[in-house]
């Protein structure tokens, strides 16, 4: 069986050459577009790179009973600030997965794709894996101290002297609000 690989933009990739046994695999290798606005407290210095392979994993009598699969990768560099001192943070994504794939998906399942009429979007599965996978908050070190909350100092690097609010004193409004509910 040949392999087929290719690097393109064209990232809709007709499975069915690998279900009839034209092809053993198809590999992609492209740049992940990052769609404006979705991607805001990240800076990336280049499109993240994706890397798939669509490949028969096990062979059936027919094509209905191959069992195709899809690995994927995708890898990024990107800067950010730190969510509690606002330093500026460089960070490396690498995320990977194996899909079946499957012309009909009957559930809602993590472990399968689903390819309508034998075509497969991996732009789209790769764009989906990237957004789940990256992080939400980004600390510069597990330990950071964050700013003051009142005179907004890096408590990482110092400390400060003014009157800070101590801890449970900020919440006196809402204990009164719920204990008068309460009565």
């Amino acid at each position: 069986m040949k392999s087929h690989g290719e690097t393109r933009k064209n990232t809709v990739v007709d499975v069915t050459k690998i279900y009839n046994g034209i092809v053993g695999e198809i590999n992609l290798s492209f740049s992940l577009e990052i769609e404006e606005g979705s991607t805001d407290d990240y800076v990336f210095e280049k499109a993240p790179q994706v890397k798939a392979k669509i490949f028969e994993k096990a062979r059936g009598r027919d094509e209905n009973e191959s069992y195709v699969a899809l690995s994927v990768e995708v890898t990024g560099d990107y800067t950010c600030q730190c969510a509690r001192c606002a330093k500026e943070v460089s960070e490396h994504l690498c995320v990977s997965a194996e899909y079946g794939v499957t012309r009909n998906l009957n559930d809602d399942s993590d472990e399968y794709v689903e390819a309508p009429e034998g075509l497969l979007d991996v732009e789209e599965l790769a764009r989906t894996l990237f957004y789940l996978e990256l992080p939400q908050r980004v600390l510069c070190k597990d330990d950071c101290q964050g700013l003051c909350p009142v005179c907004g100092v890096d408590l990482n690097l110092s400390t400060c002297s003014c009157k800070q609010v101590k801890k449970g004193k900020g919440l006196e409004g809402l204990k009164k609000l719920l204990d008068n509910y309460e009565e």
